[in-house]
């Protein structure tokens, strides 16, 4: 089995299910095991390439069918001329829409080689209800076999162009027209919600707000609160998971593509 000196893990995971799967998938490796979050406001800012004897992971979550704005641009500084990659999308059993294009187009561009590429299922970040618990121990079966089968296209360093599911033009940002509110009588002023944005949304001095021009509803804050003061409410809230609830409840099970 080909051998790496370094597995690189590059991800943007708000709710910690899209870090959950990079790990599953790195721990599969040997090699010293290297870390980029792009949630934290510093990392991703400045370009990178990457030495040979790197593998590098990647894993995005989707957002109304396209990356993240945010994380998209900063995965653009990772450069890795003919270096092996694994690029996963995650997503809430709702749409893979364009993301997973994207994802390949933007690794591809960058000069990587895609061992092998997919979407998988994780319980939905803003309606919890919908894909509860997952991934599950079927998720990670599924998603080990399909490590497995990365590694036998590692050895071979065959790497032909894969097609994935997408239209180009890519499909428009659509912006969730949510944004968490803060229960102050909670709130103890911990300052979690405020370094774990990665849009700035949330005063220094003010935690307890959230500009919603700037809010892209990622859930970071809700998830990094160890009080659970930040959550979503209201009419908007409740019709959304009404209508997810409705539509996405059916189980849908992760894709992959070698």
């Amino acid at each position: 089995m080909k051998t790496f000196t370094k597995i690189a893990k590059i991800y943007f995971s708000p709710s910690s299910t899209t870090r959950k799967i990079v790990d599953e998938i790195a721990n599969k490796f040997e090699g010293t095991q290297e870390e980029y979050d792009l949630l934290n406001a510093a990392s991703g800012n400045t370009p990178k390439e990457f030495d040979d004897d790197t593998l590098v992971i990647v894993g995005m979550p989707i957002f109304a069918g396209r990356l993240p704005k945010t994380a998209s641009k900063k995965l653009m500084n990772f450069k890795g001329e003919n270096i092996p990659a694994i690029a996963i999308v995650n997503y809430g059993n709702v749409n893979i829409g364009d993301a997973l294009l994207e994802l390949n187009d933007i690794l591809k561009e960058n000069g990587f080689n895609i061992a092998g590429t997919g979407a998988t299922v994780s319980q939905h970040s803003i309606v919890t209800d919908v894909a509860t618990g997952r991934p599950d121990s079927k998720d990670l079966e599924k998603l080990n076999e399909f490590v497995e089968k990365c590694k036998e296209k590692l050895d071979s360093e065959e790497f032909e162009n894969i097609e994935v599911p997408g239209n180009k033009p890519y499909c428009e940002y659509k912006k969730v027209p949510l944004a968490p509110i803060c229960d102050e009588s909670l709130c103890v002023y911990c300052y979690e919600c405020v370094s774990s944005c990665p849009e700035e949304a949330i005063p220094d001095m003010a935690p307890a707000e959230t500009d919603t021009n700037l809010c892209s509803a990622c859930t970071a804050c809700i998830y990094a609160c160890p009080e659970d003061a930040r959550y979503f409410t209201g009419d908007l809230f409740e019709g959304m998971k009404e209508k997810f609830l409705a539509n996405f409840s059916k189980r849908k099970e992760s894709e992959f593509y070698l």
